[in-house]
């Protein structure tokens, strides 16, 4: 999924007319999906990560 949103934002910038009015409509979309995708893997690598005990 994450790597979906990030293929996702990087098509709607490159497919976007830079000239055009609605650019900014756009440039939302791909940064929220970008920020989703980062919220997802940070809630992934936290459930994942192995939870260390302390030695001493």
């Amino acid at each position: 999924m994450c790597l979906l949103c990030i293929a996702f934002a990087s098509w709607v910038l490159t497919s976007s007319d830079p000239e055009n009015a609605d650019t900014w409509k756009a440039a939302l979309l791909a940064n929220v999906s970008a920020l989703s995708a980062i919220q997802y893997l940070r809630h992934y690598v936290k459930k994942r990560r192995p939870s260390r005990e302390d030695p001493r």
